[in-house]
């Protein structure tokens, strides 16, 4: 019978602090040293890792962009995972954190949703999506103003009871004057539509654009991101 692996030790405990070594960088992101940040060990775990909660020093003196990505890829900023032989004790004295010397910013893709709506604002992969606000409302009326095809059909629900509601089949024929977005401070951007022979004015979070549908991806970007973010 093979005999089991033993286990190495730990080299650190919970409580200890300890530095990253020189050299070390951001596993997610290459361009990112983390040398020199200062930490507590916080929890061991098997396999030689470590959590470790960095020092308000440490905190401090981030770059800017780890803030940026961190935010933006929903993380945990004052922790990161680390192995043995990435650390070393703190000696304590003065921080000598590595700074980057080149920031890389990931291609934005077409194919994600995030960075379809970080287009829209002129942002970069590092940057966070923007709150919903005047301003960024704004923004976004005037992108689709440029990018949807009018008109186009859609359904739209509204609720008529407590358990009870009615789709009716709208045609879209725009967003309003340019020069006067129709932007209301609850239900975001507003469209006008033709149903029978009226027009009426409808969120257009609340329409829902048939499969297929050229429009249907804009729509639905816009509709993700006034959720999320609003």
């Amino acid at each position: 019978m093979a005999k089991k692996k033993k286990l190495e030790p730990a080299k650190f405990k919970v409580g200890d602090k300890v530095r990253v070594k020189h050299g070390i960088r951001d596993t997610d992101y290459p361009d990112m040293p983390l040398g020199g940040w200062a930490g507590t060990i916080s929890e061991v775990h098997r396999g030689g890792m470590y959590t470790i909660r960095w020092s308000r020093e440490t905190l401090a003196a981030m770059h800017p962009v780890v803030k940026q990505r961190s935010e933006k890829d929903g993380t945990v900023l004052e922790e990161y995972w680390l192995g043995d032989d990435d650390l070393e004790p703190d000696p304590g004295g003065p921080l000598n954190i590595e700074q980057p010397t080149e920031i890389a910013a990931k291609p934005l893709s077409p194919k994600d949703q995030d960075d379809r709506i970080r287009m829209v604002f002129g942002l970069s992969s590092n940057d966070p999506l923007p709150d919903v606000d005047d301003e960024t409302l704004e923004t976004y009326h005037e992108h689709l103003s440029k990018n949807l095809a009018f008109p186009f059909e859609a359904k739209h629900t509204s609720d008529t009871g407590p358990f009870s509601s009615r789709t009716i089949q709208v045609k879209v024929i725009g967003l309003g004057d340019p020069e006067e977005p129709m932007i209301d401070d609850m239900y975001g951007i507003l469209c006008e539509a033709r149903h029978e022979r009226r027009v009426v004015t409808l969120p257009l979070d609340d329409l829902e654009l048939r499969k297929g549908d050229s429009n249907r991806q804009l729509v639905e970007d816009y509709s993700y991101w006034l959720h999320n973010w609003g």
